[in-house]
């Protein structure tokens, strides 16, 4: 959220201003791609269906191509694209893969010579369920030690996780590349067998001074499905998993509409086109929660954010089951809204938490719409989505797994 961009200058920032503040700090590291702290950062991201589809990333200079071994044990060759991304002084050499026409349910491995000697395994998704990690806003300013006990916690505990969605604000400025080092270092190990689904957050675009920029580090980290958009590639998209469309909706227009206008409009149209789907669930992630929460001894706000006044008739109109969403750093399910109004017909909103070591205990006034909020003092949680043909089960977790809150939706 952009508050807390205040509070973590000090602790990821210039070492001046850290240590003025006595938080820890950032070595700014300039190494190239692969030789950068945690090693080679390969990453799996979720292709358009997740049940046939995947790209694989990774980084490094004149790499070998990936080799892919299917079911029947048979090895195919692929040759990546090849691109270079600047940030700052440093480069970039990015290598992509995208894998089309697998097997649902099927077992394959793939390694990278020269980069990934051994195999490494990764499931495809079954057609008729699916089951998900979604992690809320993991910025961090203990070197993002805190989120990797988090992450590594939830995989081992659902080891057949069809994906992981991170729900913005996956590091804390998204100019600075000691963040992206150590929260790739804290992923090492699953990001690369596991695909990732990520949603764009605010802190994601920050730029070198922790202004609004341009999140070019966050769009060449990941590639997801394309949307058909020229200006807006990697900034929103849909991909199926199981029996659900999933729909990562762009709340940053605010920001980008200061150096880029346009976003929203094009986006809106592309959402009605993409919730077109024969799937039995409809689940949007983004990162902004579309009911505001008022800060204690601040000027109180309406019941909806921006965000939400503008996407919430567009999510009842496509019939959405559940809009996840992220941002405040604490979990609340607000229930089921439509019409700004509470309906049972209505989707139903969930704020997933927090993933990092940064909260804001004692800081939000409830909302009315609040039907269950994490017991307080808040720490660190994540979410399990479980989905078949005829229900749809969300619940959350703290680190150890305990179950804090469960809601299930559905079909006849």
């Amino acid at each position: 959220m952009a508050l807390s961009r205040r509070i973590l200058l000090a602790g990821a920032g210039t070492a001046a201003a850290a240590a003025a503040a006595g938080a820890a700090v950032y070595m700014v590291r300039k190494e190239e791609g692969q030789a950068a702290q945690g090693g080679p950062r390969v990453r799996l991201v979720v292709g358009a269906d997740n049940s046939a589809s995947r790209t694989v990333m990774w980084e490094g200079r004149k790499t070998a191509g990936l080799e892919l071994r299917g079911p029947d044990g048979a090895v195919c060759s692929f040759e990546p694209v090849r691109t270079e991304h600047h940030s700052g002084e440093t480069l970039f050499h990015l290598n992509e893969v995208r894998l089309e026409g697998l097997l649902p349910g099927g077992s394959y491995a793939y390694r990278i010579p020269g980069v990934l000697g051994d195999w490494t395994p990764f499931r495809t998704a079954e057609r008729g369920s699916t089951t998900a990690l979604l992690f809320p806003d993991s910025q961090s300013t203990d070197h993002y030690e805190t989120w990797r006990k988090l992450y590594r916690g939830a995989l081992e505990r659902e080891p057949q996780a069809d994906f992981t969605a991170h729900m913005g604000d996956l590091v804390d400025c998204g100019a600075w590349l000691e963040h992206w080092y150590d929260w790739f270092a804290a992923v090492k190990g699953g990001i690369d067998r596991v695909p990732v689904a990520p949603v764009m957050g605010n802190h994601d675009t920050y730029d070198q001074n922790a202004r609004i920029g341009m999140p070019e580090n966050f769009l060449a980290a990941f590639a997801p499905p394309g949307n058909g958009s020229a200006l807006w590639d990697r900034w929103y998209y849909a991909f199926d998993s199981g029996p659900v469309r999933f729909l990562v909706v762009n709340t940053e227009w605010p920001e980008s509409d200061s150096f880029r206008p346009g976003l929203l409009p094009e986006m809106k149209r592309w959402f009605r086109e993409a919730s077109k789907t024969a799937q039995p669930w409809k689940v949007v992630l983004m990162h902004r929660s579309a009911v505001a929460n008022n800060i204690r001894g601040r000027k109180p706000r309406g019941p909806f954010s921006e965000a939400g006044r503008e996407l919430m008739p567009l999510f009842d109109e496509a019939g959405v089951d559940l809009v996840v969403t992220a941002h405040l750093h604490t979990y609340r399910r607000r229930g089921r809204i439509r019409a700004f109004r509470r309906d049972a017909s209505g989707p139903l909103y969930v704020v997933s938490g927090v993933a990092g070591n940064i909260r804001y205990n004692d800081f939000w006034i409830d909302s009315p719409f609040d039907e269950f909020v994490a017991p307080q003092p808040e720490t660190d949680n994540y979410l399990v989505l479980r989905a078949d043909a005829s229900s749809l089960e969300l619940s959350s977790r703290l680190p150890d797994g305990r179950q804090i809150d469960r809601s299930v939706l559905r079909k006849a």
